[in-house]
């Protein structure tokens, strides 16, 4: 009996743990935006596909589209990011 309570303990918490993380992530925002170019921030759960959509959003405003160039970490776990794409014409 210990063991099936145990082992569903351990399954709830893991069940637990992942909705807190999942709720701690944050959508890319754009930061700035220029005709050649677009920044975007992202952080926790953040995925590179997310990113990349909110650069080509971007860049779509001006005709062109979005092609990555680099990010840098804004924190020393490099949870937070900004995310440099140049907007080329198509």
């Amino acid at each position: 009996m210990k063991k099936k309570r145990m082992k569903l303990m351990k399954y709830v918490g893991a069940v637990l743990a992942s909705i807190l993380l999942a709720s701690c992530s944050t959508p890319a925002v754009i930061v700035d935006l220029e005709e050649d170019k677009v920044v975007v921030a992202s952080g926790m759960g953040t995925t590179d596909a997310m990113v990349a959509e909110e650069a080509q959003k971007g860049c779509a405003t001006h005709g062109r589209y979005a092609v990555a160039i680099s990010y840098g970490c804004l924190n020393a776990s490099c949870i937070q990011k900004r995310h440099l794409f140049a907007c080329r014409k198509p």
